[in-house]
């Protein structure tokens, strides 16, 4: 069996997940075996006035751990009321690939209009638009033709985990000796060319450079224009967009920098996000971590002003997953799983807060999702107006922008939905979602991929383009 379990995961499920699992049996999620007591509704939203079209391993197989290197099962306090109700108890970790298939993926990353699918093999393929080399084909500047199929990144053989920036061009691979190399948009100098100063510039880079860290690392998350990389002390390390104080460094003043230490404190963290002008975090205790421009706290106010020092978003404990649509203030959202519950905050402009009202939110707030009894929201990925939701239990629940059917609707694709409901269309195992700006991609258990949405750029992956809607998932097409 081949594992690729980074070295975070175990030191990040000690604590309160250690406490809970000594009175808890362990359940795993390629067992399907979720241990909990919930009753059969996670949560249900209010009646929707906005919604237009609204409806209601075979053991002897390769093991690859599959999506984002898993956070931890701590606690805090819960910003609904009931802080002092126990989280459920549930895996929060990402379920493995059971390699059934060949070529076999084993994670996905989103960026604006293109994809990258990490193989079994190490290997990365992309596909989508090509803007400033975001496929990583090597093709020199002024050839930026989209790729309707999987293309692999040249140079890219031993690659272990992958990340796209939300809306973004800048894709970055961590290999099997911890380096990190990154291709694609570098306005930001978010490719990490240099220490330090950085070095910025707006030309395609359409092949993978090493980026400039000194130490080892276990894991790269890649924003809109900032990128952070862990160490396995869980060290920081950040690059690229600083014009809000992203890179948690008070002495930089510069609008983008190279790669330096995040002053973080005495925090310890598993993962990092980062949208246009906002940086979070997740700590090892299940806090929120914010900096840069202010977002997701009662006192963020339109501004450019910007902190270098992460402070916690009240109200919320025991988060497991964040992610982002990209961008900030009147167009961007956030959301994040916490305590087994999906919140969000930001713009409601199509519904995609999932609160079934017509109104932003400058804090978290509960987006309802009605759900089988012991099934519970693990994992979040946010486009442009859109979110969607992967359930423990493989299915897929989004709200939001449906104009080109990303929400998987099928024949009950409509303009838009303010609550989230089912992917009724999509009827596989997901063990990964992610979503660009006009699609939504699956990875499916045994190795697949199946995309529904937007293909004008071939997102779809199915060697062709057109600007028609697809609710109804088809399976990218591997050379």
């Amino acid at each position: 069996m081949i594992r690729n379990r980074d070295d975070i995961e175990s030191r990040t499920k000690s604590g309160i997940r250690a406490r809970i699992r000594a009175a808890v049996p362990t359940f795993t999620l390629a067992t399907a075996a979720i241990a909990s007591s919930a009753a059969a509704i996670v949560a249900c939203g209010d009646a929707d006035p906005l919604v237009l079209d609204d409806p209601t391993p075979d053991a002897a197989a390769d093991v690859v751990d599959a999506s984002i290197p898993p956070v931890n099962d701590a606690s805090d306090e819960d910003m609904d009321g009931d802080a002092d109700a126990a989280p459920p108890v549930y895996d929060a970790s990402d379920e493995p690939v059971v390699c059934a298939t060949t070529p076999c993926v084993t994670q996905l990353a989103a960026g604006n209009l293109h994809f990258c699918a990490l193989l079994s093999d190490r290997t990365v393929h992309c596909w989508g638009t090509d803007t400033r080399g975001s496929l990583g084909r090597g093709i020199p500047d002024g050839s930026v033709a989209p790729s309707s199929t999987p293309q692999p990144v040249v140079e890219m053989t031993n690659a272990t985990q992958i990340s796209v920036g939300p809306q973004g061009n800048t894709t970055c691979a961590r290999d099997t000796e911890g380096r990190v190399w990154c291709w694609g948009e570098n306005s930001n100098a978010q490719l990490g060319l240099e220490e330090s100063t950085g070095v910025r510039d707006t030309v395609a880079h359409p092949t993978p450079t090493p980026v400039a860290l000194t130490v080892p690392v276990v894991r790269v998350d890649v924003g809109q224009g900032t990128v952070c990389a862990i160490t396995a002390d869980r060290k920081v390390y950040c690059w690229g967009g600083n014009a809000s104080m992203q890179l948690a460094r008070p002495e930089l003043t510069n609008f983008y920098g190279g790669v330096g230490r995040a002053q973080l404190g005495d925090y310890e963290v598993t993962r990092t996000l980062h949208n246009l002008y906002s940086s979070f975090a997740i700590t090892t205790y299940g806090q929120l971590l914010g900096w840069g421009r202010p977002s997701g706290r009662p006192s963020s106010l339109p501004s450019n002003d910007g902190i270098a020092t992460p402070v916690p978003l009240p109200g919320l404990g025991d988060v497991t997953q964040i992610a982002t649509s990209g961008t900030s203030g009147s167009n961007g959202h956030q959301c994040v799983i916490a305590r087994g519950r999906v919140h969000c905050w930001g713009s409601n402009i199509r519904g995609e807060l999932g609160n079934g009202v017509p109104d932003g939110q400058q804090v978290p707030g509960f987006a309802g999702i009605i759900a089988e009894p012991g099934v519970f929201p693990q994992q979040l990925a946010l486009g442009a107006h859109r979110t969607c939701v992967r359930m423990t239990d493989g299915t897929v629940q989004c709200c939001g922008d449906d104009r080109l059917g990303a929400l998987g609707r099928g024949g009950d694709a409509g303009s838009f939905s303010s609550r989230i409901g089912p992917a009724a269309a999509f009827e596989e195992h997901a063990v990964q979602l992610v979503s660009s700006t006009h699609a939504t991609c699956a990875l499916v258990q045994g190795g697949k991929v199946m995309c529904w949405g937007g293909n004008a750029n071939g997102e779809l992956g199915q060697g062709t383009t057109d600007t028609e809607p697809h609710p109804t998932p088809v399976t990218v097409v591997f050379p």
